[in-house]
């Protein structure tokens, strides 16, 4: 059963999603990291190019190139998450003049 994009097996048993909405959660993902990031400067940076990256691949259609690239992308989300952390516990100590 297809029910707004997702489908749904019967009662009991778990929900299967589309690959567009696999995409689509990832991109939400990598933006929400991309804007944790405690720099302005690389928080704008890391916007524009997971923009550019998913604008790339907006075509492909193969899937075993888009679970590569959904890979690909988990891994980066993963790199940002680490990288936010410890560069919160290493950052200057003057704030940026980007910042309100």
């Amino acid at each position: 059963v297809v029910v707004g994009g997702v489908t749904r097996r019967r009662a009991g048993q778990r929900v299967e999603f589309t690959m567009s909405s696999q995409v689509a959660t990832l991109f939400r993902a990598y933006m929400r990291a991309a804007r944790k990031f405690p720099d302005a400067n690389v928080k704008d940076f890391l916007m524009r190019r997971g923009r550019e990256e998913f604008r790339k691949h907006v075509g492909e259609t193969d899937k075993a190139k888009l679970a590569k690239i959904v890979a690909e992308g988990e891994k980066s989300i993963a790199m940002i998450e680490r990288t936010s952390v410890v560069y919160g516990m290493y950052a200057p100590s003057h704030k940026s003049v980007l910042v309100k």
